[in-house]
């Protein structure tokens, strides 16, 4: 659920080259589509955490390991052999309210465990017989990027950003650049980026103004997301920071925690925005700590069910439209 970062992983140079390969295995997990390369898009190569990755050709089957990842292949017209499900609290659809029309009708492989124990899915993702794969949005650790790379070319992360903390623009741009669409990313990145622009300029009181992404604790007082966390990027994103007196309280790279005793920190904030998980909410909506906050008293809380706080998790081009036409008009209220 909180997504605790993996063990940290000592990075060497090492270089991985895709080639044309042959016809993929018809009967092989899940499926793919893709799309026709822009000019001299390849070969090219990705430079990322463990070392860098040369694509020759356009892939034509391109499976992905990290909650998001799909999301621009899927606005690319590719649909990846392999998804991990960020929506679905059971983890067991990969089918969004954003991007069923996009699957076309097809039926990825699911990777119920994607988030939590990526070294588990492993299998299964090699199973579906990839050209590629895109592991950029999670928690990849060295060995387990060694034995995806083993068989097919591998992306993760920039090297300078942090587990989980990837800013969507970057991880867009990486992935859309790796299967030969550069032009295109770009293009989608800039028309996403005025849809931030253009909730900024109908709602000017809301720049500048602090702000945070909490979720109740199972034991008592909040868990706070820190700028770097996808709900911090979506909130800094609409011109409202992350103040600095909460920065204390980010201790676990993009996520820490306060305890009801400290909850009065909160009240510093300009807007706090509430994100439920299996009925976290309810009990904070009980607990006397936080209902005496000045806070909650002047009405600045906004309250986001566990669907919309989902998809703020991991800001892609196709979750950020749905937030936004959501959650702006909460915020100016």
């Amino acid at each position: 659920m909180h997504r605790r970062l993996g063990a940290a992983v000592a990075a060497a140079a090492l270089v991985v080259t895709v080639g044309a390969c042959s016809a993929p295995d018809e009967d092989a997990a899940g499926s793919s589509s893709s799309v026709a390369a822009e000019p001299s898009a390849f070969p090219v190569t990705i430079e990322h955490n463990y070392g860098s990755t040369t694509i020759d050709a356009a892939p034509s089957r391109v499976a992905t390991l990290g909650p998001g990842d799909s999301d621009i292949l899927l606005k690319l017209g590719i649909v990846p052999t392999t998804m991990v499900p960020f929506f679905d609290p059971t983890n067991r659809s990969v089918t969004t309210p954003w991007n069923s029309d996009l699957l076309r009708g097809q039926n990825p492989t699911v990777l119920s465990n994607g988030s939590s124990d990526p070294a588990g899915e492993v299998t299964k993702v090699l199973a579906s017989n990839p050209q590629l794969i895109v592991a950029v949005n999670n928690a990849i650790t060295r060995p387990v990027y060694d034995n995806l790379a083993k068989v097919a070319g591998t992306v993760v992360r920039e090297k300078q950003y942090g587990d989980w903390q990837v800013p969507w623009q970057a991880s867009t741009t990486e992935i859309g650049t790796a299967v030969g669409k550069p032009q295109e990313t770009a293009r989608i990145v800039a028309e996403t980026e005025k849809q931030f622009t253009d909730a900024k300029a109908a709602n000017p009181q809301l720049v500048g103004r602090t702000s945070a992404v909490v979720i109740g604790s199972e034991a008592g007082g909040v868990y706070i997301y820190g700028p770097g966390d996808g709900r911090g990027q979506t909130l800094t994103n609409l011109g409202m920071p992350f103040p600095a007196s909460l920065q204390s309280t980010i201790t676990d790279g993009f996520y820490g925690s306060i305890s009801d005793e400290n909850l009065n920190l909160l009240n510093g904030l300009d807007k706090l925005v509430v994100v439920d998980y299996a009925g976290a909410t309810d009990k904070l909506k009980v607990n006397p700590a936080f209902q005496n906050l000045d806070i909650v008293k002047r009405g600045d809380v906004v309250y986001v069910d566990q669907g919309l706080g989902s998809a703020m998790s991991v800001p892609t081009v196709l979750t950020i439209p749905y937030v936004l036409q959501r959650l702006v008009p909460q915020l100016a209220r």
